[in-house]
């Protein structure tokens, strides 16, 4: 009789962990505008053309006439290939360290500071003075349900 007794706090409380992992599963599914800004300095930083179009905004995506994703990554691999490389492991770099800080936030606006460290993932294995600060500030909406950052894409990495 004293087993039964163990075995129902036991089982409720395995239920209970369960439940609470699908909680956090769905929390961390939420679109933020935190998540949206990392996700998009990851695309720009490493080449990702899919991912750029994806995060940015309709207005930022087409200036005179001229796709800004597919010039921007079309720059990236002429000063790739003027250095001797393909756009490829060498060239791209990945964010370490990254912060963001949500500045403003309405319903379908935001302004999210991110700060990280970039490197490449070849260089930083030989030298470890490779290392670029990043400090951005970026303009978010919320399009379609999606937060999208809405910023200059060339002029990005100057800010």
């Amino acid at each position: 009789m004293t087993q039964s007794n163990k075995i129902i706090p036991l089982t409720l409380v395995i239920v209970l962990g369960i439940l609470v992992q699908v909680l956090f599963v769905f929390a961390d599914m939420q679109e933020t505008p935190g998540k949206a800004a990392v996700q998009f300095a990851e695309a720009y930083y490493g080449f990702d053309q899919e991912g750029l179009a994806d995060r940015l905004c309709e207005s930022s995506m087409v200036v005179d006439d001229l796709n800004v994703v597919d010039q921007y990554i079309y720059d990236a691999t002429q000063k790739a290939e003027a250095r001797g490389y393909n756009l490829g492991i060498y060239v791209k770099n990945k964010l370490y360290q990254v912060e963001t800080e949500t500045l403003e936030e309405s319903f379908d606006k935001a302004t999210v500071r991110l700060t990280a460290e970039r490197k490449s993932g070849l260089r930083t294995f030989f030298s470890k003075e490779d290392v670029h600060p990043v400090d951005a500030t970026l303009d978010l909406v919320r399009e379609n349900g999606k937060w999208k950052v809405c910023t200059d894409l060339l002029s990005f990495d100057d800010a």
